[in-house]
């Protein structure tokens, strides 16, 4: 029996949409055996190929990231599809299933969850993405089946109690410290208005007098928002210490709420910009940053869970591997694999792109069929 050492948070069991025969559907060479599922040259192939095509359109990576990442694709692609067959057939196991109704919401959810109304956007996101609607569908029932795995198996072990999480918050109180903050808006008398910087330097002034009088910025900036000589008032919201331009930030820093700033040059023109409101630097109480600390330690233990689980079903497991020359190392790419998985997760499946705790109850709505098959 195979034995391979497996990564931290198998994300790729749920990564591009390569289908997995039972064993008595396969006509071409098996290069890996978990059970009675298989991979065949085929599924390899066909994995293999979307992976080098996700990376090769990633417009996130360098020429030499996409090189390296391309060099170890047949590796991470045999580690995935090693963690995806392990999980199913702990799936065939239990005998959970999924129905044409299950599908059915599950596919919808995704199509939701990436801004997807129509069929037309649909057939254009798999497009995009290189898959077919039966590859997209296929990649759905693989993920829906892997997640009832790990809530029935997995979620059961994860326990968090209140001792953990105030032992939490006290070893990591820096992390929820809420910086000072201001919220501003502002208004930019133009650069491209065509005044000289003289004239816009002493339009700026005029309207802060007006400002500091009593007049809204709203109000000052409208003889000339219109006739394209200033910016209308933007809204920049709250701000913390490293989010302004350097020279923004020292003129508004100290100023309280409803000052105005002197006329700051930046970029596009003079910047005007008002302090609306600001808070100071807080530390909020455990009770106000509970739920927060809550889902960071199930999530952390739900993966250590997870590592520990998927070990224990290769140990159960008849394994038998006969990776292609260019997979042959695939027992030390897991690590690497797993990190590569998550970042090149295709935005059409980005609802099933990782493996993350399932709701400890979920609807029976949205449950896979736990009915043997026929």
């Amino acid at each position: 029996m195979t034995r391979t050492v497996l990564c931290p948070t198998a994300a790729l069991l749920l990564w591009t949409a390569a289908g997995l025969l039972p064993l008595a559907a396969a006509t071409d060479q098996i290069v890996l055996r978990v059970n009675e599922r298989i991979v065949t040259s085929r599924d390899y192939e066909r994995r293999l190929a979307a992976r080098v095509d996700t990376i090769r359109r990633s417009d996130r990576l360098s020429a030499e990231q996409r090189q390296e990442l391309i060099a170890s694709a047949g590796e991470m692609t045999l580690t995935e599809l090693f963690e995806e067959l392990l999980v199913l057939s702990r799936a065939d196991q239990l005998g959970i299933t999924v129905t044409a109704e299950d599908l059915a919401r599950a596919v919808a959810r995704a199509k939701s969850a990436s801004g997807i109304q129509t069929d037309e956007q649909f057939e254009a996101a798999l497009a995009e993405s290189g898959m077919t609607r039966d590859d997209f569908e296929r990649q759905v029932r693989t993920n829906l089946l892997v997640q009832e795995v790990m809530r029935r198996e997995v979620q059961p072990r994860v326990a968090v109690n209140e001792e953990d999480l105030r032992r939490y918050y006290q070893s990591n109180a820096a992390e929820f410290r809420i910086p000072e903050r201001l919220q501003l808006r502002e208004v930019v008398v133009l650069e491209s208005s065509g005044l000289s910087l003289v004239e816009r330097a002493q339009l700026a002034q005029d309207l802060r007098s007006q400002i500091l009088a009593g007049a809204s910025l709203a109000e000052v900036v409208a003889p000339f928002a219109g006739e394209g000589v200033t910016s209308s008032v933007l809204d920049l919201g709250w701000v913390e210490p490293g989010d302004l331009d350097p020279d923004l930030e020292e003129a508004v820093w100290g100023l309280e709420a409803g000052a105005v700033s002197e006329p700051v040059l930046g970029r596009g023109g003079l910047h005007l910009v008002e302090v609306t409101d600001r808070t100071a630097e807080r530390q909020p109480p455990f009770s106000e940053v509970e739920g927060e600390i809550r889902q960071r330690l199930q999530n952390q233990r739900f993966q250590e869970q997870v590592q520990r689980y998927m070990e224990e079903l290769q140990a159960s497991s008849y394994v038998v591997a006969q990776p292609p020359p260019e997979a042959a190392g695939f027992r030390e790419r897991l690590e690497a694999a797993s990190a590569l998985g998550t970042e090149l997760a295709d935005p059409v499946t980005a609802a099933f792109g990782s493996l993350t705790p399932p709701p400890a109850e979920p609807a029976p709505a949205d449950k896979p069929s736990d009915q043997p098959p026929d």
